[in-house]
């Protein structure tokens, strides 16, 4: 998985992001001492639009510079203040395949890889293996099959993540696929 992707991700978990952050070293020139630092890209650094439930994102990172999408959906508790889980879907550079990402909070059981399902009847649910956790979150990732894709973009309902807490207990979170075929048509494009 490209680190940009794990970046953005890690940007929506409280404190995960500030541990990742790099700090300067006492040699690395101030801006005003480098050559190009007046010059700026004409092209955006990170761009964003809203579809529905879901947002396609564009990111440019590296040299030379290369442009990472995916679209992706928050899902947060009525009464908390930020996101309990997010689901992202893009490809990876030099992929073909459509990889869903999840991040989930950190108090989960790793021997039990979360399940995403259209519907509560588990309808072409995707079992989500765990890559790793931090401290900020747990995350799964696979390639998901082009005829899930294709079922996904035509549902008209909620659907929902499943998986177990630290104490081994089920857990049900809604998804929703409302603006999943918009925003993977943006994502088509880039």
């Amino acid at each position: 998985m490209n680190m940009t992707r794990w970046i953005l991700l890690l940007a929506l978990v409280p404190g995960v992001a500030n541990a990742q952050t790099a700090k300067p070293s006492a040699a690395a020139p101030k801006p005003q001492e480098t050559a190009s630092a007046d010059v700026v890209s004409a092209d955006p650094q990170s761009t964003s639009a809203a579809y529905g439930d879901w947002v396609h994102v564009c990111q440019r990172a590296g040299e030379p510079p290369q442009k990472i999408c995916e679209v992706s959906q928050s899902v947060q508790l009525q009464g908390q203040s930020g996101p309990i889980a997010q689901l992202a879907l893009g490809k990876t550079p030099g992929s073909t395949a459509l990889h869903l990402t999840i991040l989930l909070p950190p108090s989960v059981t790793l021997t039990t890889a979360p399940r995403v399902a259209a519907d509560d009847k588990n309808t072409d649910a995707v079992d989500v293996p765990w890559a790793r956790c931090l401290p900020g979150g747990c995350f799964a990732d696979v390639a998901v099959k082009d005829d899930i894709i294709k079922r996904w973009r035509a549902q008209p309902s909620r659907g929902q993540i499943a998986f177990k807490d630290a104490l081994g207990r089920n857990v049900l979170l809604p998804i929703s696929f409302k603006g999943l075929t918009q925003a993977l048509d943006a994502l088509a494009k880039e």
